[in-house]
């Protein structure tokens, strides 16, 4: 995002603690289907029928209205659609800003996807071994074919889930974040049961975890390319039971603007302040049914204020308008458009 996108986006963070309610930030369940089997994600198991690409391309237009300014396409696997170029090309052409969430897969006989969006995040879990562990026999060798066509090509970045599998390869991913020019980014295992299912055999102690975040906040401070806030690193340093992903309390510091200044739409149309709260909001309204502003208007009551998504966190902080968190994620877009365009030019 432009630096005039950053600031159209702080002044709507400053108009919503006045009070206003506006959905400038959605992410957009595309899909549940998925070429991958990850062991710590249902999604695809719900599977639901595809909204078609006119009834996603109304829904931008209702999204663009309403003042969206972002959206972030995730699933299952967005690439599994046919269309998926042509709906997020069509996304950019209302104003909106788009970022993509993958597996990487089908990047490499998709290229196109890369010339429709602005921003790549791709699920890396770490070296070989660990990946694969996590995720599925090959999985490692299909993520990184994707890393090397879009490295120096658009804005990358990677999400790695924290289990068991990698926690004791955070140097390995920080070498690879280097060698490709792209920003990390790290998460809890957090989907709730619905979309995540058991995942108790993969989840380290409190302790590891608390390890974990304390290591990344001091490679962060040494230079390494995480794009996690500080402040987000050391609240989840000091998380007081990971395996309970939300909680009624503001542990964060800051209220949850979920429903307020962001939201997500699920597969199937269906409108919820947050991912995890799919299938637990009993009054998420379909936007197909009632437009989507005002299925975005009818979600007020959260149950909970504080979870430990790494996404919903730090919109919450820059939604606050904390100025540590906003400049450290200025810094990170910045220093990802250096890295890309070194890269570009080897």
């Amino acid at each position: 995002m432009k630096l005039t996108g950053q600031i159209s986006m702080g002044m709507d963070a400053a108009l919503g603690l006045f009070g206003r309610k506006r959905p400038v930030n959605v992410m957009v369940s595309i899909t549940d289907r998925c070429c991958s089997r990850c062991s710590y994600c249902q999604i695809p198991e719900q599977g639901r029928p595809d909204l078609t690409t006119d009834q996603w391309k109304e829904l931008f237009r209702q999204m663009a209205h309403a003042g969206t300014r972002r959206i972030g396409v995730w699933g299952g696997e967005p690439l599994m659609r046919n269309d998926i170029s042509e709906l997020c090309a069509f996304a950019r052409s209302l104003g909106m800003y788009v970022s993509l969430d993958s597996n990487g897969y089908l990047i490499p006989s998709n290229s196109e996807i890369l010339n429709n969006i602005d921003h790549l995040v791709l699920a890396y879990d770490g070296p070989g071994e660990a990946h694969d562990l996590n995720r599925e026999e090959h999985s490692h060798e299909k993520v990184m074919k994707a890393m090397e066509m879009a490295s120096g090509r658009v804005r990358l970045w990677t999400i790695t889930v924290l289990t068991r599998h990698n926690m004791n390869h955070l140097e390995d991913i920080m070498e690879t974040a280097v060698r490709y020019g792209f920003q990390t980014t790290f998460q809890t295992l957090h989907h709730n049961e619905k979309l995540g299912g058991d995942t108790s055999n993969m989840m380290p102690s409190k302790e590891e975890y608390s390890k974990i975040y304390r290591k990344l906040l001091d490679l962060k401070k040494n230079g390494a390319p995480i794009a996690n806030s500080t402040r987000y690193l050391k609240s989840l340093m000091n998380w007081p039971d990971y395996s309970t992903t939300r909680m009624q309390e503001k542990f964060h510091g800051v209220p949850c603007r979920a429903g307020r200044m962001y939201c997500n739409i699920d597969a199937d149309g269906k409108v919820y302040p947050c991912s995890l709260l799919i299938g637990l909001y009993p009054d998420a309204i379909n936007a197909l049914d009632a437009g989507f502003q005002v299925a975005f208007n009818r979600t007020v009551q959260l149950p909970c204020q504080a979870c430990t998504a790494s996404c919903y966190t730090e919109y919450n902080y820059l939604y606050s308008l904390s100025p540590s968190v906003a400049m450290q994620w200025h810094n990170a877009v910045r220093d990802t458009d250096r890295m890309m365009k070194e890269r570009s030019k080897s």
